[in-house]
């Protein structure tokens, strides 16, 4: 048997089809590494280096008992000078004296809450803004630390963490806020 040889070209589509296949699979194989690297992307963006922002800023620090006597109370009070509120239940502070974390526990935010927790280096959190179920803007609270905790010259940091946050440690710090104690 003879094979009958044509000029017209009897190729098919089938080299069309397969180049249309090859394209669509590699657009989607891209579109998945997109996906599963943009929130690498988004980490490597952000500075390593950039301190959060200060929402709830340290006002100041009173050493001075109720007869005016100086006793290093410890007495800080915060003030949210941020434009959000935010909600107690859902943040936790760490506290820095000189870059070193100090073993004060603050579980929560909410002074109704905090009475039933195990808080250690802390007496009372009190003031508008711990009382409320929201801490709002321009609202005062006060972290009242166990007496001599801070000392003039000490260099005093309060960290508040959002306690829900499943992302990197560094980015579960909403505010943070220092002052050289004087």
């Amino acid at each position: 048997m003879k094979q009958r040889s044509s000029n017209k070209g009897d190729d098919g589509v089938s080299p069309v089809i397969a180049t249309l296949l090859l394209i669509a699979l590699t657009l989607i194989i891209c579109a998945i590494v997109f996906a599963f690297c943009t929130p690498f992307i988004n980490l490597l963006e952000q500075p390593l280096n950039k301190s959060p922002p200060e929402i709830l800023a340290i006002v100041s620090v009173n050493h001075y008992n109720t007869n005016g006597e100086k006793t290093y109370e410890s007495i800080v009070t915060l003030k949210n000078i941020g434009k959000v509120s935010l909600k107690n239940t859902d943040y936790k502070a760490d506290i820095y004296i000189n870059d070193i974390k100090q073993y004060i526990v603050i579980k929560t935010l909410s002074a109704p809450d905090f009475i039933s927790t195990n808080h250690f280096g802390i007496q009372l959190l009190y003031g508008t803004g711990p009382t409320n179920y929201y801490w709002d803007p321009n609202q005062n609270g006060i972290f009242d630390l166990n007496d001599r905790t801070i000392h003039p010259g000490d260099l005093l940091r309060i960290d508040i963490i959002n306690n829900n946050a499943s992302s990197p440690s560094f980015s579960k710090v909403i505010s943070r806020s220092i002052k050289l104690i004087e």
